[in-house]
């Protein structure tokens, strides 16, 4: 039984990594491609949160790099420049 569910997660997940990548050749804007690839890495992050054998330390430092790398990227596009201390 667990195993089915588990398969079935990972069949969510790779359809919504699927129309995730569409969102990322389709996006309008820019805002929208870096939101399409925020959500792609939050659902390897998802992925990586499945398998038991792998530390959560991995999957909690690759979310906390694409949230910092997204608000980085929607500041420098928003203003035009890095921001400077």
């Amino acid at each position: 039984m667990t195993e089915a569910i588990h398969s079935l997660t990972l069949a969510v997940l790779a359809l919504s990594a699927l129309l995730v990548l569409v969102r990322t050749g389709w996006g309008p804007t820019v805002f929208d491609r870096v939101l399409a690839i925020d959500t792609l890495t939050l659902l390897v992050v998802a992925t990586l949160l499945l398998h038991p054998h792998l530390h959560i330390d991995a999957a909690f430092g690759l979310a906390l790099f694409a949230f910092v790398t997204t608000v980085l990227i929607g500041y420098f596009l928003g203003k035009g420049e890095f921001p400077h201390e």
